[in-house]
C-alpha cells in the first residue's frame, strides 16, 4: 500500500505517460495480492541503494508489517480499544471534523493508514508509536500480546519512560500489597451471533480484576485495573464462546485456576453483567475451588452481585444515561443508613404486571424516589426491561419461593429488610453462607437470593472523550 502510495506520488515525474503509469500500478497490485512488497521493496533497493526514499518506504514497510502481526488477531474483539487509541493520537482539528462526521476508521488497517497521513513534528514520536502507547493505557489488551506490544515499543520508540509513564511506579506498587484494600472481579457475559442465528444460548466471556476499588475511577486511572484473558488453553480467542452447560464448567475452571484465584482474597466482590435470559440463573451456585482446595459455592467465597448487560454496554457509550445512574446512585448512597424496607418498593403491590409497575414508576415524584426493589417472585423479561428503563440502582429477588421445608418463606425473605440499606449485601451474603450444601437436599432463601448492584462507576478502563 505505502509502496502504491510512492509511484501514485512520483511515477508521473518518472514515466511521463498514463500508459506506463498504469501498467507499473497493475504490477504494483500483483504483488500486494500475492504479498510480495517486500521482495519487490529490496529488488528496487538492489536497483537503486542510495535512493532516500525507497530506504525510507523498506523502514516505514518494516515498522508496519511487525505491528500488524501483533494486532491483527485482536481485531475482531478490540477494534473498539483500537479505535480509542486511535481518537487520542489524533489533532484537535480533526476531532472537530468528527464532530460534524461521527465516523471513525472501522478496521486495523484504515486505523494505521489514516496515521500514517496525519502530520507531525520531526523529531516527535511517530503517530503509529504514540497509537500503540494509548493501546496498552486501556488495559484491555491480553497480557501475550501486550508483552509483544511493549517490546514493539522498547525497538521502535525514542524515548519508551515518556510515552508509558504508570509503567515503574505501577510495578512498584504491585510489590506492596494493601491490605485494607477492596478487590472488584467484573465479568461480562453476552449472547454471541451464534445464539441469535441457531437459537442455542451461547456466551462470549470478558473479564477485568480490580486490586483496590478505592484507587480506580474508569476514566482517570485505567492502569488500576486489569484485563484477564478468558481464551481456553489452545488459545483460539480472547472471547471463546460458550453454551450454557460449557459457561458454568467454565466459570468454574476460570475462577478455580491457581493463577486467577490466587489474586482474589476472601472480600473479593464478584460482580456479574448479564443478559436478561441469565439474570434469574443461580450463577453465585456453581461451586469453585479456592486457593487453598476448598471447593464450595462460589457464593460462599465470595460476595456476589448481577447488573443487566444492557444497563452496562449503555453506561459505557452514553454519557447523558451515566449522569442519570449517577444521580440516582447518590440518592441510594445519602439514603444508605435507611431501613430497606423504608426505601424498596414492593413490586407485589402490582401483581407483578410490568405495565402497572412502569406507570407507577414513570410518575415524576416516583421517579425521582424509587430507588430499589423488592421482588418476593423472580421477573420476567418485562419487568427486567422497567427496572433498567428507570434506572433503578437495586433490586432483591428470590428465583424460587414454592420451598417445602420453610413454613414460611415470605416471612424470612422479609427480615432482609430490617437492615440499613448499605447492610444489605452483607445479609445476603450470610444467607448464602448459611445454607445447607445440595448434598444435604435442604431448601432455604440463601440459595435462591438475587442482589441486582448497579454501581454506574464499576466499569471496565475507558477514555473520556469530552476532556480530549
Amino acid at each position: 500500500m505505502m509502496l502504491r502510495e510512492q509511484f501514485n506520488k512520483n511515477l508521473e515525474e518518472i514515466a511521463g505517460g498514463e500508459n506506463l503509469t498504469e501498467i507499473v500500478y497493475q504490477v504494483v497490485q500483483h504483488f500486494d495480492n500475492i504479498n510480495s512488497l517486500p521482495k519487490l521493496i529490496n529488488n528496487a533497493l538492489k536497483e537503486n541503494p542510495k535512493n532516500d526514499e525507497l530506504k525510507a518506504i523498506k523502514e516505514k514497510f518494516k515498522l508496519t508489517t511487525s505491528l500488524v502481526n501483533i494486532l491483527l488477531p485482536l481485531e475482531k474483539n478490540f477494534i473498539n480499544q483500537m479505535q480509542q487509541a486511535y481518537r487520542v493520537c489524533c489533532p484537535d482539528e480533526l476531532l472537530d471534523d468528527w464532530e460534524d462526521e461521527l465516523e471513525l476508521p472501522d478496521s486495523l488497517a484504515e486505523i494505521l493508514g489514516n496515521l500514517d497521513d496525519i502530520p507531525q513534528a520531526t523529531d516527535d514520536e511517530k503517530n503509529i508509536v504514540k497509537f500503540v502507547a494509548r493501546l496498552l493505557d486501556t488495559r484491555d489488551i491480553p497480557k501475550s500480546h501486550g508483552d509483544q506490544l511493549k517490546q514493539w515499543l522498547d525497538k521502535n520508540a525514542k524515548n519508551l519512560s515518556d510515552l508509558l509513564p504508570q509503567s515503574s511506579s505501577h510495578s512498584q506498587n504491585d510489590q506492596q500489597p494493601n491490605l485494607d484494600a477492596q478487590p472488584y472481579l467484573l465479568v461480562k457475559l453476552e449472547s454471541s451471533k451464534q445464539y441469535h442465528q441457531q437459537r442455542q444460548p451461547n456466551y462470549l466471556v470478558s473479564a477485568w480484576f480490580i486490586p483496590d476499588i478505592s484507587n480506580y475511577k474508569f476514566l482517570e486511572n485505567p492502569q488500576n485495573c486489569k484485563f484477564l484473558e478468558t481464551s481456553p488453553a489452545d488459545g483460539e480467542s480472547e472471547e471463546d464462546v460458550l453454551s450454557l452447560k460449557k459457561l458454568r464448567n467454565f466459570i468454574q475452571d476460570f475462577l478455580s485456576d491457581p493463577q486467577n484465584n490466587r489474586e482474589f482474597c476472601e472480600n473479593t466482590s464478584i460482580v456479574f453483567s448479564l443478559p436478561y435470559e441469565l439474570l434469574n440463573y443461580d450463577i453465585e451456585r456453581i461451586n469453585i475451588t479456592n486457593y487453598f482446595g476448598l471447593k464450595l459455592p462460589m457464593g460462599k467465597h465470595y460476595k456476589v452481585f448481577i447488573r443487566s448487560l444492557k444497563r452496562f454496554e449503555r453506561l459505557t457509550h452514553n454519557n447523558d444515561h451515566q449522569k442519570i445512574c449517577s444521580e440516582k446512585w447518590k440518592k441510594l448512597k445519602d439514603s444508605r443508613e435507611n431501613k430497606c424496607h423504608q426505601e424498596f418498593v414492593d413490586v407485589g403491590k402490582f401483581d407483578f404486571d410490568s405495565e402497572r409497575l412502569f406507570a407507577h414508576l414513570k410518575n415524576e415524584k416516583m421517579n425521582k424516589k424509587t430507588i430499589a426493589l423488592k421482588l418476593y417472585n423472580p421477573p420476567d423479561d418485562k419487568i427486567l426491561k422497567v427496572i433498567d428503563t428507570m434506572e433503578i440502582p437495586v433490586a432483591l429477588w428470590l428465583r424460587k419461593n414454592d420451598f417445602k421445608t420453610i413454613i414460611n418463606c415470605q416471612e424470612e425473605f422479609d427480615k432482609l429488610f430490617e437492615c440499613q440499606i448499605n447492610e444489605l449485601p452483607k445479609k445476603v451474603e450470610e444467607q448464602r453462607l448459611n445454607a445447607p450444601n445440595e448434598e444435604d437436599k435442604q431448601e432455604h432463601i440463601g440459595h435462591h437470593l438475587a442482589l441486582l448492584w448497579e454501581d454506574p462507576d464499576l466499569l471496565p478502563p475507558q477514555i473520556d472523550y469530552t476532556t480530549l
